[in-house]
Order: structure tokens, then C-alpha cells, then sequence
């Protein structure tokens, strides 16, 4: 059965191939524009978001059964922020399109989970940090109405996500087994998406809109470093999204 958020997923990769599509049409007539910063729109974002990292997971130990990593807490919050560089593109009667690139910061979210040793004690706890540097070429509409105070918008983009995880911490849950110490962070990238639909209130303070709304987020699976040869696998975030609330401005 298909996840709620594979779902999302799907559906944010197949708008924005939908709606990019005329994209690259326009952009040959259209570079000088991108290139040209008296012609770009910058975007300046600053939100909240919630997190859902990390995976149950067997650890493969040569000569032993191994260890079973468990979750305890998936889901974590911190603030973001994002800047975004657009032009103008082609409209769709009703809707107006802007097309260029959007990045974004996530930084620092924990998970936290206990270690099984031989899939028999439970004697170890231990936590991660992720932070999340998404990138995108990205989509963003603007559907008018009969309305000057506001108009509804939507974002769509794909990229790629680099994810540095970090602090990686063991304990004694015992007071007597001693903690492995058995991965170091790491970097890595992986495939991105991001969809959104938000409220953009016209001529908020001396002509400059302001728009909020909610934002998904799919950011991929990171991993670790293994700190010794013993082990015959590492360590992974797991399938990890977000849930976003982001306002924004555009300059």
C-alpha cells in the first residue's frame, strides 16, 4: 500500500513536471532575464518546521548477531530560512508563473533511540543530529482574483538535498555496558522535492507583498561513517520530510 507521504511525494513530482514543462520553452528567449538581476524577483524566507527522520534498522557485526537500532523519537522542530532568485515566466489565463531557483536551510534535528545489542539487551541508548541544505529548481504561480488585498499562490520544485548528520551520541542505559562509539557523521545528497500552496496579502507595508503558507518538504535518507571495519553496515536516517509553515517577502 502506498504511504500518505509517498503520495506526496508522487504528486509534488508530477505537478512540477507539469507545470515546468512550458518552462523550458520559454527558457531559451528567456536567459538574458534569469541572468540579468534588475530583472529577478529575490524572495526572502523565514519559518518553523517539523521533522520525521530516522528508521528501525539491523546493524550486521562480523562473527555476531549484530545490533537492532529503535527509534524513539522521529519527529523533532527548529526554525528555516530561504532565498529565492525568480523571473517572470509564461502565464495560464488566471495564473501567473514565476520560475527559477529556491534553497533552503533546516538545521539541527535530533532523533533519538535505544540499541539492542545481540537483539537481546537493551543497554545502550543513543541520539543524532541532521541538518538539511535542500536545493530546487523551483515553480511559483500566483492565482488572481477579483481581490487587490490578496491572492492565493503555490510553489513546486525538484532538486537535490545535501544532508550533513552529525553528534553522534551513545549512553548506558545500565551503568555498566559500555557505548560503542561505532558511527561519525556524515555528508551526503539526495533527491528532493518540495510542494506548497500559501496566501500572498498585497501592499503589507510601502508596496512589498507578504505571503504565508504551508510547505512539504521530501528530503531523502542520509547515513553515517562507520568508525570500524567490524560492522557489515551503517547507519541511516531513513526516508526523512517535513511539515513547514514559511512566510515570505519579495524584493
Amino acid at each position: 500500500m502506498i504511504s500518505l507521504k509517498d503520495r506526496k511525494v508522487t504528486i509534488a513530482i508530477a505537478l512540477t513536471c507539469f507545470i515546468m514543462q512550458p518552462a523550458f520553452s520559454w527558457y531559451s528567449n528567456s536567459l538574458y532575464n534569469f541572468l540579468n538581476p534588475n530583472c529577478a524577483k529575490i524572495v526572502l524566507q523565514l519559518g518553523g518546521f517539523s521533522a520525521h527522520q530516522g528508521e528501525d534498522q539491523d546493524i550486521g557485526i562480523t562473527g555476531l548477531i549484530g545490533d537492532r537500532f529503535t527509534v524513539t523519537q522521529h519527529n523533532d522542530q527548529n526554525v528555516l530560512v530561504g532565498l529565492g532568485y525568480y523571473v517572470d515566466g509564461p502565464g495560464y489565463g488566471m495564473v501567473n508563473m514565476m520560475y527559477g531557483l529556491n534553497a533552503f536551510y533546516l538545521p539541527h534535528t535530533e532523533v533519538k533511540g535505544n540499541i539492542i545489542q545481540e537483539g537481546m539487551f537493551t543497554n545502550l541508548g543513543y541520539r543524532y543530529s541532521v541538518n538539511n541544505y535542500p536545493i530546487y529548481v523551483a515553480a511559483k504561480g500566483q492565482i488572481f482574483n477579483d481581490s487587490n488585498w490578496y491572492n492565493v499562490t503555490f510553489d513546486l520544485g525538484l532538486g537535490a538535498n545535501v544532508i550533513s548528520t552529525s553528534d553522534v551520541n551513545e549512553r548506558s542505559l545500565d551503568g555498566v555496558t559500555l557505548p560503542d562509539h561505532a558511527f561519525t557523521g556524515n555528508t551526503s545528497a539526495a533527491f528532493s522535492a518540495t510542494v506548497g500552496v500559501g496566501v500572498k496579502f498585497n501592499n503589507v507595508y510601502r508596496n512589498v507583498p507578504v505571503e504565508c503558507g504551508y510547505r512539504f518538504f521530501y528530503l531523502g535518507k542520509g547515513d553515517f561513517s562507520k568508525t570500524t571495519d567490524q560492522l557489515t553496515s551503517t547507519l541511516k536516517t531513513g526516508d526523512s520530510y517535513a511539515n513547514a509553515l514559511v512566510c515570505s517577502v519579495t524584493v
